[in-house]
């Protein structure tokens, strides 16, 4: 099981996760938003429809996949999700704002 590390002070300030090395982006973006909604990961896709509705879950994975044993390729991705404004960077890091 992997294990993300949450920080929320008030409904406005963004929720922030940091994934496992080893879990995909589209399974830490799901696992936040399931923490920040209070909803079962598998309950998600009822509650707000699947993640591949608004965004290809393999293509996030791969955009920052490791290249040649090296850090994940620079950047970050943006989204709409569930009703907050989701950030990915390579580091792993999700950040969800409402």
């Amino acid at each position: 099981m992997t294990s993300t590390t949450a920080t929320r002070e008030t409904d406005q300030t963004p929720v922030s996760y940091q994934a496992d090395p080893e879990q995909s982006l589209s399974e830490a973006v799901l696992e936040a938003v399931a923490t920040a909604t209070d909803v079962d990961q598998i309950a998600l896709a009822n509650e707000f429809g699947p993640l591949y509705h608004t965004i290809d879950p393999s293509a996030l994975d791969s955009l920052f996949h490791d290249r040649c044993e090296t850090d994940r390729a620079v950047g970050s991705v943006s989204f709409e999700y569930a009703g907050f404004l989701v950030s990915v960077d390579r580091t792993g890091q999700v950040t969800l704002t409402s």
